[in-house]
Protein backbone atom coordinates (compact mmCIF):
# COMPACT_ATOMS: atom_id res chain seq x y z
CA UNK A 1 0.00 0.00 0.00
CA UNK A 2 2.37 2.68 0.71
CA UNK A 3 4.35 1.07 -2.61
CA UNK A 4 1.30 2.51 -4.23
CA UNK A 5 1.34 5.70 -2.84
CA UNK A 6 4.32 6.90 -3.03
CA UNK A 7 4.16 5.55 -7.32
CA UNK A 8 1.24 7.96 -7.40
CA UNK A 9 3.05 10.86 -5.46
CA UNK A 10 5.79 10.53 -7.73
CA UNK A 11 2.84 10.68 -11.11
CA UNK A 12 1.26 13.42 -9.87
CA UNK A 13 4.81 15.38 -8.43
CA UNK A 14 5.42 14.87 -11.90
CA UNK A 15 3.01 15.99 -13.80
CA UNK A 16 3.07 19.09 -11.41
CA UNK A 17 6.33 19.90 -12.13
CA UNK A 18 5.95 19.84 -15.64
CA UNK A 19 2.94 22.04 -15.86
CA UNK A 20 4.80 24.55 -13.57
CA UNK A 21 7.75 24.57 -15.97
CA UNK A 22 4.97 25.54 -18.82
CA UNK A 23 3.86 28.24 -17.23
CA UNK A 24 7.34 29.60 -15.98
CA UNK A 25 8.32 29.58 -19.72
CA UNK A 26 5.14 31.17 -20.91
CA UNK A 27 5.71 33.82 -18.15
CA UNK A 28 9.36 34.43 -19.00
CA UNK A 29 8.67 34.65 -22.53
CA UNK A 30 6.21 37.12 -21.85
CA UNK A 31 8.43 39.16 -19.51
CA UNK A 32 11.24 39.71 -21.86
CA UNK A 33 8.83 40.48 -24.74
CA UNK A 34 10.39 43.94 -24.62
CA UNK A 35 13.64 43.17 -24.51
CA UNK A 36 13.41 40.92 -27.65
CA UNK A 37 11.62 43.89 -29.18
CA UNK A 38 14.84 46.00 -28.41
CA UNK A 39 17.35 43.33 -29.75
CA UNK A 40 15.61 43.03 -32.72
CA UNK A 41 15.36 46.26 -33.97
CA UNK A 42 19.27 46.78 -33.22
CA UNK A 43 19.47 43.25 -35.43
CA UNK A 44 17.42 45.16 -38.46
CA UNK A 45 19.94 48.12 -38.18
CA UNK A 46 23.27 46.07 -38.43
CA UNK A 47 22.07 44.18 -41.18
CA UNK A 48 21.34 47.16 -43.05
CA UNK A 49 24.66 48.43 -42.88
CA UNK A 50 26.57 44.93 -41.79
CA UNK A 51 27.27 43.22 -45.01
CA UNK A 52 28.82 46.68 -46.97
CA UNK A 53 31.08 46.72 -44.18
CA UNK A 54 32.68 43.36 -44.28
CA UNK A 55 32.80 43.21 -47.78
CA UNK A 56 34.99 46.45 -47.35
CA UNK A 57 37.03 44.71 -44.58
CA UNK A 58 37.65 41.49 -46.30
CA UNK A 59 39.44 43.75 -49.37
CA UNK A 60 41.64 45.31 -46.61
CA UNK A 61 42.55 42.83 -44.38
CA UNK A 62 45.93 41.84 -44.61
CA UNK A 63 46.97 40.47 -41.15
CA UNK A 64 45.89 36.83 -39.44
CA UNK A 65 47.56 35.16 -36.69
CA UNK A 66 46.21 31.25 -36.25
CA UNK A 67 47.42 30.16 -32.74
CA UNK A 68 47.02 25.93 -33.08
CA UNK A 69 47.52 24.42 -29.63
CA UNK A 70 48.00 20.93 -28.96
CA UNK A 71 48.98 19.15 -26.45
CA UNK A 72 46.12 16.35 -23.91
CA UNK A 73 44.29 19.41 -22.89
CA UNK A 74 44.05 21.09 -26.24
CA UNK A 75 42.27 17.59 -27.32
CA UNK A 76 39.77 17.70 -23.85
CA UNK A 77 39.07 21.55 -24.73
CA UNK A 78 38.00 19.95 -28.29
CA UNK A 79 35.06 18.18 -26.52
CA UNK A 80 33.73 21.27 -24.56
CA UNK A 81 30.44 22.00 -26.08
CA UNK A 82 29.22 25.39 -27.74
CA UNK A 83 33.05 26.07 -27.47
CA UNK A 84 32.52 29.74 -29.77
CA UNK A 85 30.45 30.61 -27.18
CA UNK A 86 32.59 29.96 -24.52
CA UNK A 87 35.00 31.69 -26.13
CA UNK A 88 32.77 35.25 -26.75
CA UNK A 89 32.45 35.16 -22.97
CA UNK A 90 35.90 34.54 -21.76
CA UNK A 91 36.35 37.64 -24.20
CA UNK A 92 33.11 39.29 -23.20
CA UNK A 93 34.43 39.03 -19.32
CA UNK A 94 37.75 40.46 -20.32
CA UNK A 95 39.55 37.39 -19.66
CA UNK A 96 42.78 36.49 -21.12
CA UNK A 97 42.58 32.50 -20.20
CA UNK A 98 41.84 30.47 -23.14
CA UNK A 99 39.76 27.38 -23.79
CA UNK A 100 42.84 24.84 -22.78
CA UNK A 101 43.34 26.62 -19.33
CA UNK A 102 39.53 26.93 -19.03
CA UNK A 103 39.30 23.30 -19.82
CA UNK A 104 42.06 22.78 -16.83
CA UNK A 105 40.25 25.00 -14.21
CA UNK A 106 36.87 22.91 -14.97
CA UNK A 107 38.44 19.85 -14.69
CA UNK A 108 40.12 20.39 -11.59
CA UNK A 109 37.08 21.64 -9.75
CA UNK A 110 35.31 18.42 -10.44
CA UNK A 111 38.08 16.43 -9.16
CA UNK A 112 38.37 18.19 -6.30
CA UNK A 113 34.92 18.18 -5.69
CA UNK A 114 34.26 14.49 -6.30
CA UNK A 115 37.52 13.41 -3.67
CA UNK A 116 35.95 16.32 -1.20
CA UNK A 117 32.65 14.01 -1.35
CA UNK A 118 33.90 10.94 -0.91
CA UNK A 119 36.18 11.32 1.34
CA UNK A 120 33.15 13.04 3.79
CA UNK A 121 31.19 9.41 2.77
CA UNK A 122 28.79 10.64 0.23
CA UNK A 123 27.86 7.80 -2.14
CA UNK A 124 29.29 7.37 -5.21
CA UNK A 125 26.37 9.01 -7.60
CA UNK A 126 25.59 12.13 -5.47
CA UNK A 127 29.52 13.14 -5.38
CA UNK A 128 29.64 12.17 -9.71
CA UNK A 129 25.96 14.49 -9.72
CA UNK A 130 27.88 17.40 -7.39
CA UNK A 131 31.39 16.80 -9.15
CA UNK A 132 29.70 17.65 -12.25
CA UNK A 133 27.69 20.63 -11.27
CA UNK A 134 30.80 21.98 -9.59
CA UNK A 135 33.17 21.85 -12.62
CA UNK A 136 30.36 23.03 -14.91
CA UNK A 137 28.40 25.45 -13.01
CA UNK A 138 31.10 27.13 -10.56
CA UNK A 139 33.10 28.18 -13.91
CA UNK A 140 30.02 29.56 -15.50
CA UNK A 141 28.76 31.30 -12.93
CA UNK A 142 32.13 32.97 -12.03
CA UNK A 143 31.86 33.95 -15.76
CA UNK A 144 28.64 35.06 -15.47
CA UNK A 145 29.69 37.34 -12.80
CA UNK A 146 32.72 39.13 -14.17
CA UNK A 147 30.60 39.61 -17.30
CA UNK A 148 28.24 41.49 -15.44
CA UNK A 149 30.55 43.58 -13.30
CA UNK A 150 32.43 44.30 -16.61
CA UNK A 151 29.81 45.43 -18.66
CA UNK A 152 28.02 47.81 -15.93
CA UNK A 153 31.31 49.46 -15.74
CA UNK A 154 31.56 49.53 -18.73
CA UNK A 155 27.96 51.39 -19.13
CA UNK A 156 29.03 53.81 -16.55
CA UNK A 157 31.72 54.92 -18.10
CA UNK A 158 30.89 55.20 -21.72
CA UNK A 159 28.75 58.69 -21.73
CA UNK A 160 32.50 59.77 -20.50
CA UNK A 161 33.76 58.10 -23.55
CA UNK A 162 31.44 59.98 -25.84
CA UNK A 163 32.05 63.38 -24.30
CA UNK A 164 35.73 62.68 -24.79
CA UNK A 165 34.67 61.92 -28.64
CA UNK A 166 32.76 65.22 -29.06
CA UNK A 167 35.34 67.18 -27.63
CA UNK A 168 37.41 65.77 -29.85
CA UNK A 169 35.72 66.70 -33.07
CA UNK A 170 34.61 69.70 -32.35
CA UNK A 171 38.79 70.41 -32.05
CA UNK A 172 38.68 68.95 -35.82
CA UNK A 173 40.22 65.48 -35.14
CA UNK A 174 39.23 62.86 -37.27
CA UNK A 175 36.88 59.46 -35.48
CA UNK A 176 39.92 57.63 -35.45
CA UNK A 177 41.87 60.22 -33.40
CA UNK A 178 38.75 60.41 -31.35
CA UNK A 179 38.79 56.52 -30.73
CA UNK A 180 42.68 56.57 -30.20
CA UNK A 181 42.00 59.24 -27.05
CA UNK A 182 39.27 57.39 -25.58
CA UNK A 183 41.53 54.48 -25.18
CA UNK A 184 44.61 56.44 -23.67
CA UNK A 185 42.61 58.65 -21.37
CA UNK A 186 39.79 55.90 -20.08
CA UNK A 187 40.90 53.22 -17.60
CA UNK A 188 39.47 49.15 -18.61
CA UNK A 189 37.32 48.12 -19.84
CA UNK A 190 36.10 51.48 -21.87
CA UNK A 191 40.08 52.12 -22.92
CA UNK A 192 40.79 48.63 -23.70
CA UNK A 193 37.21 48.05 -26.06
CA UNK A 194 38.22 51.39 -27.33
CA UNK A 195 42.11 50.35 -27.83
CA UNK A 196 40.98 46.85 -29.73
CA UNK A 197 39.39 48.72 -32.29
CA UNK A 198 42.26 51.01 -32.78
CA UNK A 199 44.68 48.06 -32.75
CA UNK A 200 41.44 46.64 -35.48
CA UNK A 201 41.70 49.19 -37.85
CA UNK A 202 45.39 49.41 -37.94
CA UNK A 203 45.78 45.61 -39.12
CA UNK A 204 43.33 46.66 -41.69
CA UNK A 205 39.56 46.86 -40.65
CA UNK A 206 37.02 48.67 -41.33
CA UNK A 207 35.75 51.29 -38.46
CA UNK A 208 32.50 49.69 -39.09
CA UNK A 209 33.33 45.92 -38.95
CA UNK A 210 35.56 46.71 -35.78
CA UNK A 211 32.87 48.39 -34.64
CA UNK A 212 30.04 45.45 -34.84
CA UNK A 213 32.88 42.66 -33.49
CA UNK A 214 32.80 45.09 -30.63
CA UNK A 215 29.27 45.40 -30.22
CA UNK A 216 28.60 41.51 -30.69
CA UNK A 217 31.30 41.24 -28.12
CA UNK A 218 29.88 43.39 -26.02
CA UNK A 219 26.48 43.10 -26.34
CA UNK A 220 25.10 46.31 -24.60
CA UNK A 221 22.14 48.51 -26.15
CA UNK A 222 24.52 51.65 -25.41
CA UNK A 223 27.22 50.62 -27.51
CA UNK A 224 25.47 50.04 -30.46
CA UNK A 225 23.31 52.99 -30.30
CA UNK A 226 27.34 54.47 -30.53
CA UNK A 227 27.54 52.09 -33.46
CA UNK A 228 24.69 52.82 -35.56
CA UNK A 229 24.92 56.86 -34.60
CA UNK A 230 28.34 56.43 -36.41
CA UNK A 231 27.47 54.01 -39.20
CA UNK A 232 24.19 56.04 -40.09
CA UNK A 233 26.61 59.69 -39.80
CA UNK A 234 29.18 58.18 -42.82
CA UNK A 235 26.35 57.09 -44.97
CA UNK A 236 24.36 60.06 -44.52
CA UNK A 237 26.24 63.00 -43.43
CA UNK A 238 25.93 65.44 -40.54
CA UNK A 239 27.17 66.81 -37.37
CA UNK A 240 28.35 63.36 -35.58
CA UNK A 241 29.74 66.12 -32.35
CA UNK A 242 25.91 67.27 -32.09
CA UNK A 243 24.88 63.51 -32.83
CA UNK A 244 27.45 62.21 -30.34
CA UNK A 245 26.57 65.03 -27.40
CA UNK A 246 22.51 64.17 -27.50
CA UNK A 247 23.60 60.19 -27.35
CA UNK A 248 25.74 61.03 -24.26
CA UNK A 249 22.72 62.67 -22.75
CA UNK A 250 20.33 60.16 -23.48
CA UNK A 251 23.05 57.30 -22.00
CA UNK A 252 23.18 59.68 -18.82
CA UNK A 253 18.72 59.70 -18.70
CA UNK A 254 19.36 55.85 -19.22
CA UNK A 255 21.27 54.94 -15.76
CA UNK A 256 19.28 58.03 -13.86
CA UNK A 257 15.79 55.86 -14.91
CA UNK A 258 17.74 52.33 -14.38
CA UNK A 259 18.50 53.85 -10.66
CA UNK A 260 15.37 55.27 -10.08
CA UNK A 261 13.98 51.41 -11.37
CA UNK A 262 16.23 49.46 -9.10
CA UNK A 263 15.30 51.81 -5.63
CA UNK A 264 11.59 51.15 -6.47
CA UNK A 265 12.17 46.93 -6.84
CA UNK A 266 14.58 47.07 -4.28
CA UNK A 267 12.01 46.10 -1.78
CA UNK A 268 10.57 43.06 -3.66
CA UNK A 269 14.32 42.05 -4.23
CA UNK A 270 15.05 42.10 -0.65
CA UNK A 271 11.60 39.80 -0.49
CA UNK A 272 13.00 37.09 -2.82
CA UNK A 273 16.06 37.20 -1.20
CA UNK A 274 14.16 36.65 2.30
CA UNK A 275 11.72 34.09 0.95
CA UNK A 276 14.75 31.88 -0.86
CA UNK A 277 16.56 32.22 2.34
CA UNK A 278 14.43 31.45 5.66
CA UNK A 279 13.52 27.80 4.60
CA UNK A 280 17.40 27.05 4.64
CA UNK A 281 18.03 29.11 7.66
CA UNK A 282 15.46 27.22 9.94
CA UNK A 283 16.24 24.07 8.48
CA UNK A 284 20.03 24.61 10.21
CA UNK A 285 18.30 25.84 13.50
CA UNK A 286 16.29 22.88 13.29
CA UNK A 287 18.84 20.61 12.74
CA UNK A 288 21.43 22.00 15.55
CA UNK A 289 18.34 22.03 18.26
CA UNK A 290 16.79 18.74 17.10
CA UNK A 291 19.33 16.27 15.08
CA UNK A 292 16.48 13.90 14.89
CA UNK A 293 13.77 15.37 13.94
CA UNK A 294 15.56 17.41 11.38
CA UNK A 295 17.28 14.53 9.11
CA UNK A 296 13.94 13.08 8.88
CA UNK A 297 13.53 15.18 6.00
CA UNK A 298 16.98 13.37 4.32
CA UNK A 299 15.76 9.77 5.01
CA UNK A 300 12.34 9.39 5.01
CA UNK A 301 10.73 9.07 1.11
CA UNK A 302 7.83 10.54 1.67
CA UNK A 303 9.74 13.57 3.46
CA UNK A 304 12.01 13.39 0.67
CA UNK A 305 9.25 14.45 -1.40
CA UNK A 306 7.51 17.08 0.39
CA UNK A 307 10.94 18.38 0.68
CA UNK A 308 11.41 17.93 -3.09
CA UNK A 309 8.40 19.54 -3.52
CA UNK A 310 8.60 22.46 -1.30
CA UNK A 311 12.31 23.49 -3.06
CA UNK A 312 10.89 23.14 -6.39
CA UNK A 313 7.87 25.75 -5.51
CA UNK A 314 9.77 27.98 -3.51
CA UNK A 315 12.58 27.87 -6.77
CA UNK A 316 9.79 28.78 -8.65
CA UNK A 317 8.37 31.95 -6.80
CA UNK A 318 12.03 33.51 -6.28
CA UNK A 319 12.63 33.08 -9.71
CA UNK A 320 9.09 34.81 -10.83
CA UNK A 321 9.69 37.38 -8.66
CA UNK A 322 13.30 38.30 -9.79
CA UNK A 323 11.59 38.25 -12.82
CA UNK A 324 9.12 40.88 -12.35
CA UNK A 325 11.92 43.00 -10.72
CA UNK A 326 13.87 43.05 -13.55
CA UNK A 327 12.97 46.09 -16.46
CA UNK A 328 15.08 46.63 -19.29
CA UNK A 329 15.23 50.30 -19.93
Amino acid sequence: MDNTNLDVVLAVGGIAVFVVLVVVIVLSNALSKGRKETRQKLERFKARFEAKSSLKGEGARSIRVNQQQSGLVASLSELLPRRDQIKRRLSQAGLGTDLSRYTVISLGLAVFALIGLLAMGAGLVLALFMAIIAGVGLPHMWVSNRITARTTKFTKQFPEAMDLMVRGLKSGLPVNECIMNVAKELPAPTGVEFQRISDAMRLGKQLEEALWETADRLNTPDFKFFVISLVVQRETGGNLGETLGNLATILRQRQAMKLKVKALSSEAKASAWIVGSLPFIMLGVIMMMNYDYGIILFTEPKAMMAGIGALVWMSIGVFIMSRMTKFEV
